[in-house]
């Protein structure tokens, strides 16, 4: 079984919300996941459903103000595994090519 999710923490103040998002990144460290951030939301897979949603409360709970919005999404496959990088491999063999594009200058 593989579980991947995406995340986002979201804490709602004025200015950056670089230090906020580093100390929700460092709440994972506690969890047997693996993760990747990205410019918008953090991509995590884990082999537990449960060892997901400690993750991102843990992080959520990590930020700290008056007010924080997390939003989830979860992609459960129960009957094999396959991970977030087979996923991508997969789109890459049918492109030919990486699916990425750097900005042209």
């Amino acid at each position: 079984m593989t579980v991947i999710a995406r995340f986002e923490v979201i804490p709602v103040h004025e200015g950056s919300l670089s230090k906020d998002i580093a100390t929700a990144i460092e709440a994972l460290e506690d969890f047997d996941i693996a993760y990747t951030l990205t410019a918008t939301d953090t991509v995590i897979e884990a082999d537990d459903v449960e060892e997901v949603f400690g993750a991102v409360g843990a992080a959520h709970r990590a930020v700290g103000g008056d007010r924080v919005i997390s939003s989830i999404e979860i992609d459960e496959v129960r009957d094999r595994d396959q991970g977030a990088e087979d996923r991508v491999s997969s789109v890459a063999e049918v492109l030919g090519r990486e699916p990425r594009r750097d900005r042209p200058p």
